[in-house]
């Protein structure tokens, strides 16, 4: 049997949390395909005790980001999908699927402030008719069920 600290070290998968930290090293699943059809609205999800919004950006590629706009939090999953991302519906911040901030309509001309906003946003794989989700630290490894061929590091750390 055990103990309520032992339930809770094993159970939590938060961020932060022994059992989430383990769980983030692996592929999750974020939803399924047809949940987010190309032109669709986002739609919000919790995964490992995270709020997060799941969409497709114009292209039709599936994207991850925090729920909360980096602007003054408005709930993303209200957005609309236009210009290469989701723009929040506040104050119009648009975000790409890597959580760039690619325009703020409330600056300036000429203003790079853009530039330096990094939203939380995690990398998406459609495979099967699923959408996986890579939440851990570092570049996430590649696999492919199709291929007898093991894992590789993303082109992105080689």
């Amino acid at each position: 049997m055990l103990t309520r600290e032992e339930n809770k070290l094993l159970t939590r998968t938060g961020p932060g949390t022994p059992a989430g930290e383990l769980l983030r090293r692996y592929w999750q699943p974020a939803g399924l395909s047809e949940e987010i059809p190309h032109g669709g609205a986002p739609v919000p999800t919790r995964l490992l005790g995270e709020d997060l919004v799941l969409f497709r950006d114009d292209r039709g590629e599936p994207g991850l980001l925090g729920i909360h706009c980096a602007h003054r939090g408005a709930d993303l999953s209200y957005g609309r999908i236009e210009d290469g991302g989701l723009r929040c519906i506040y104050h119009g911040w648009l975000y790409d699927r890597a959580g760039r901030c690619l325009d703020q309509p409330g600056e300036p001309a000429g203003s790079t402030f853009h530039q330096r906003i990094r939203h939380t946003a995690y990398p998406c794989r459609e495979v099967g008719g699923n959408i996986y989700t890579y939440l851990g630290p570092g570049s996430p490894r590649i696999c492919h069920p199709t291929s007898s061929s093991p894992c590789r590091p993303s082109a992105a750390t080689t």
